[in-house]
């Protein structure tokens, strides 16, 4: 079942909708479709309604039932422990006060989510994956070599993109791991605070998938701390603390081990972007087994 609510509904995105579902007040249609028809009729919406807004409600095997799409509304859908809620607009932004100890620069929900919550029992269909690359393990000592993430909308793959970061040196045993080069970061590489404000930018109040999210979340801190950026408030899931709970039996937990286990043949490229397609399908086939 699926429930549509709309305003400015121009005559033909109307007539178009009467052909799938019942207008049973201005702007406010139901009715039962499939998936398929479901996403195609949204896209058609969103395509067309012009500056009017939409929201479409349906049904969902998630713990709530249920789940929603908005587009051009003031009304935001968030993920607060695993259960999606509808944020109402605020006419006076509220700023939490960012100076919490060693968290300088976070807000306090960023704190509570990134240090507290890292799994999700509920399947989020909108989100972003999120990884980097390094030039070793210690944050201290090492940089941000790559950063890239994935929009998913609906459980579709939207837009895709990664940053190489201008490094002073990139060790051989990175360059070999991670076929990123001195040259190729000369060419195309871009300074750390530019990437930063960018991934930020998109990823700031979103629902953002990291696998082992203590690693990248320390180089991401100790980055935006030496660029004097301001760190963004994000709904986590830590998708390798999701892994570890359901595949106990596995010899390791690392993001092309999990792979093997679920029966997924790709093999963990070392890529930004490509490690982010791979974290997906692990998270699709967690999902299945739960």
């Amino acid at each position: 079942m699926i429930v549509v609510s709309m305003t400015n509904c121009p005559p033909k995105l109307r007539g178009d909708l009467s052909k799938w579902l019942l207008e049973i007040n201005t702007g406010v249609y139901v009715g039962q479709v499939s998936a398929r028809v479901r996403d195609a009729l949204w896209k058609r919406i969103c395509e067309n309604i012009g500056s009017g807004q939409a929201t479409m409600v349906f049904s969902m095997n998630n713990e709530q039932h249920m789940d929603f799409y908005v587009h051009n509304t003031s009304w935001t859908p968030v993920d607060f422990d695993g259960i999606k809620l509808m944020r109402h607009p605020n006419p006076v932004p509220y700023k939490a006060d960012i100076h919490a100890g060693d968290d300088k620069g976070m807000s306090l929900a960023a704190v509570h989510r990134m240090n507290q919550k890292r799994r999700r029992n509920t399947m989020v269909t909108s989100y972003i994956l999120l990884d980097i690359e390094t030039t070793g393990l210690s944050k201290e000592k090492d940089d941000i070599l790559e950063i890239g993430f994935v929009k998913i909308s609906g459980g579709k793959i939207i837009s895709q993109r990664s940053f190489l970061i201008n490094v002073e040196k990139i060790p051989d045993e990175i360059v070999k791991l991670t076929g990123i080069t001195p040259e190729m970061v000369q060419s195309e590489g871009v300074d750390l605070k530019t990437a930063l404000e960018e991934t930020f930018d998109i990823i700031d109040d979103k629902n953002v998938l990291i696998y082992n999210a203590d690693f990248d979340l320390g180089f991401l801190k100790k980055g935006a701390e030496s660029c004097d950026v301001d760190l963004p408030d994000i709904h986590l899931l830590d998708v390798f603390e999701l892994a570890k709970k359901m595949i106990r039996s596995a010899p390791n937990h690392k993001l092309e081990t999990v792979a093997v286990q679920l029966g997924i043949e790709k093999k963990q490229n070392h890529r930004a972007v490509e490690d982010c397609l791979l974290m997906n399908e692990v998270y699709l086939k967690l999902n299945e087994k739960g």
